[in-house]
């Protein structure tokens, strides 16, 4: 199915909630760039090529002329019209997005009337398995090479905090006078 590229996401999350699993998914884009900009130059030219076949029929003087230049013409407004067909198709393939799906059911496996189903459930529990695995994995590597940028702002903010706190203390002491120690000192000292 075809639909407008602005809806894809939309799209695919109300596909993917018709399922009672995915076992796979994948999208894939192609670029058509260059496509779209060679068939743009590929029309400009031949419109130029139209424009000098005019050009020369308003100067041909015999009827043979006329025939010849007016055959050429014709044969460069058929190669106009099918490239202006592919680039509305083109533009029209990336204001839309093609979607594919592939269904399968699941087998009925009944044993004492419920469905019992061991080996899937534990091809289903080993999948989850590792991938909350490769989840850990991909963490614990993340926090690992956060961890120097971690220190490093810890040690910032602790070595600010103590500039400030030992600031604080030498204004207290200057302008208000406040002892130097709020301990106070020991008896027979």
């Amino acid at each position: 199915m075809r639909i407008p590229s602005e809806h894809f996401e939309e799209a695919r999350a109300e596909i993917r909630r018709l399922g009672l699993h995915v076992d796979s998914e994948r999208v894939e884009a192609e670029d058509v760039t260059l496509q779209y900009v060679d068939l743009d130059a590929r029309l400009k030219n031949l419109r130029n090529e139209e424009a000098q076949y005019l050009s020369i029929m308003r100067r041909a003087n015999t009827v043979k002329d006329t025939l010849e230049v007016s055959e050429k013409l014709s044969e460069v407004r058929g190669q106009i019209e099918e490239r202006q067909a592919e680039f509305q198709a083109l533009s029209k393939q990336v204001e839309t997005v093609a979607i594919s799906v592939s269904l399968r059911t699941e087998a009925d496996a009944r044993v004492l009337g419920l469905n019992w189903r061991p080996l899937y459930q534990l091809k289903v529990a080993m999948r989850e398995g590792l991938n909350s695995l490769g989840n850990y994995a991909a963490a614990m590597a993340g926090f690992l090479f956060m961890l120097p940028a971690i220190l490093l702002w810890l040690t910032t903010i602790l070595l600010s905090a103590a500039a400030g706190w030992r600031i604080l203390r030498w204004a207290s002491r200057v302008f208000f006078g406040w002892p130097q120690s709020s301990i106070p000192a020991k008896p027979g000292a």
